[in-house]
């Protein structure tokens, strides 16, 4: 199982433990798909990839933009209130979220917004929660030997061959 598919299961599965009033918890649901998911439902998606800081450890870190769309169902009285009220419960679930994940940091940059209705789904009422989170893909590399040697330091122009007398080590210079 690659990175992507694990995190999209550890945000189901998590969205599922923590917030039960949804029906439905999926990840990409098809936008042609013919029937509404059995609602509330909750669909998330990565909708974004860019860069992001090189940890130079032989990973890549990509700060992924999620989307989670949160539809509830519009023939109810309270479906505006029951939407806005999920979207604040996501909201509140990615505070410091990792997903039980150690390759990702926690969430940052959340936002929720109500949707315009569209044609494609007039049962809905529909919110959108939108987070980022930094990504490490990849296998960690160490380019050099297991056995580096001991961390020791010395003072320039006393470095090098011939000056090996002059190194010490963090613990001698306390």
């Amino acid at each position: 199982m690659n990175e992507l598919t694990a995190l999209h299961e550890a945000i189901t599965a998590s969205v599922k433990l923590a917030l039960p009033v949804f029906e439905t918890v999926e990840a990409y649901v098809p936008a042609n798909q013919n029937q509404t998911p059995a609602l509330p439902a909750l669909i998330h998606a990565i909708t974004g990839l860019k860069p992001s800081v090189d940890p130079g450890d032989g990973r890549s870190c990509i700060m992924a933009t999620f989307e989670a769309r949160i539809l509830v169902d519009s023939s109810s009285l309270q479906a505006p209130s029951q939407a806005v009220t999920l979207a604040a419960q996501v909201a509140v679930l990615l505070r410091k979220q990792f997903w039980g994940l150690d390759f990702v940091e926690e969430a940052r940059l959340v936002e929720a917004l109500p949707v315009i209705p569209i044609a494609a789904m007039p049962d809905a009422v529909e919110w959108r929660v939108q987070w980022e989170q930094a990504l490490y893909l990849g296998s960690l590399q160490w380019p050099w030997p297991n056995e580096p040697g001991p961390l020791a330091f010395a003072f320039s122009p006393d470095t090098g061959p011939g000056h090996e007398g002059n190194y010490q080590s963090p613990e001698d210079m306390a």
